[in-house]
């Protein structure tokens, strides 16, 4: 599993199929003698689905570096597969239910047997992994694929060298597993309260994001995210977007032309990257 909980957990960042042109959400922003370009990603996708513009590639082939959050490839993953373990499942012998009480409990068992999930596998989990595990069901009823992401399929284009990343695996999952009992447990309610309306969600978030459409996408966000902690919310948008912000004047500064590959999210609203580069003086141009 690629490890970036948080974006399978939010419907809000997955988005399904469309037949028309794609014009997902592409800025350009510059101080005047250097730019940056920043483009929203989902992570999951299903199968033929046709988002890649010319535009995008251009840009893409000609920057001297393309920015991911994280290191998506094989090695990466298997180098934290012990952290995730470590940090995903209970290392003090109690189980689940025993953490969340019963009420949840006979959620958390209703919801597994719905989208065909072991419930005993569920049990030895931390409530913040279950939430992750549990999110990925409508998806994967609707052929949702993490290795059909932008992030994977982008990444097999730009030779090893060429990549940066914002974060590190490490800490991604720090973003979640660092919350207290009570994050976590508010973050598997709210996964489990909005579950049905995730299938309903889809369609209306991938027309906002093949149409270019980040205001109508942000609502959708915003509306999955009601129920999550506010503490959560600031660790998972928040924070990391002013510590990308902070990344990205340093490429201006220095005058790096990159691409940075970020999810859909993060470039919506008051606090997203976009504005918070902006509040710095740099320049913003919607290209796509």
């Amino acid at each position: 599993m690629q490890i970036r909980p948080w974006h399978a957990a939010l419907a809000s960042l997955v988005f399904g199929v469309g037949s028309a042109q794609a014009a997902p959400a592409l800025w350009k922003v510059s101080d005047g003698d250097s730019a940056v370009w920043l483009f929203g990603s989902v992570h999951l996708l299903p199968p033929d689905l046709d988002w890649r513009s010319p535009r995008l590639d251009k840009i893409m082939s000609k920057v001297d570096r393309v920015y991911f959050e994280a290191d998506i490839s094989i090695e990466a993953q298997m180098e934290v597969a012990p952290l995730s373990f470590q940090l995903g499942f209970s290392q003090d012998g109690r189980l689940l239910s025993e953490k969340i009480g019963p009420d949840l409990t006979d959620r958390l068992r209703s919801a597994a047997e719905t989208y065909g999930l072991e419930m005993p596998l569920l049990l030895t989990m931390e409530p913040w992994m279950a939430a992750t595990t549990l999110s990925f069901g409508p998806l994967q009823e609707l052929g949702y694929d993490p290795l059909l992401g932008v992030e994977q399929i982008l990444a097999q284009d730009v030779p090893k060298e060429r990549q940066g990343y914002l974060e590190t695996t490490e800490q991604q999952l720090s973003f979640l597993a660092g919350g207290s009992m009570d994050e976590q447990i508010s973050m598997l309610e709210a996964t489990l309260k909005t579950l049905d309306a995730t299938q309903g969600d889809i369609d209306v978030m991938v027309n906002a994001w093949m149409d270019g459409d980040p205001e109508a996408l942000g609502e959708v966000f915003i509306g999955q995210m009601g129920e999550f902690d506010d503490g959560m919310v600031t660790r998972l948008i928040d924070e990391r977007n002013h510590h990308w912000t902070d990344q990205i004047a340093t490429m201006l500064e220095t005058n790096e032309s990159a691409l940075l590959v970020v999810g859909a999210a993060h470039l919506v609203g008051d606090i997203s990257v976009v504005r918070l580069l902006e509040g710095r003086g740099f320049t913003s141009e919607r290209v796509q």
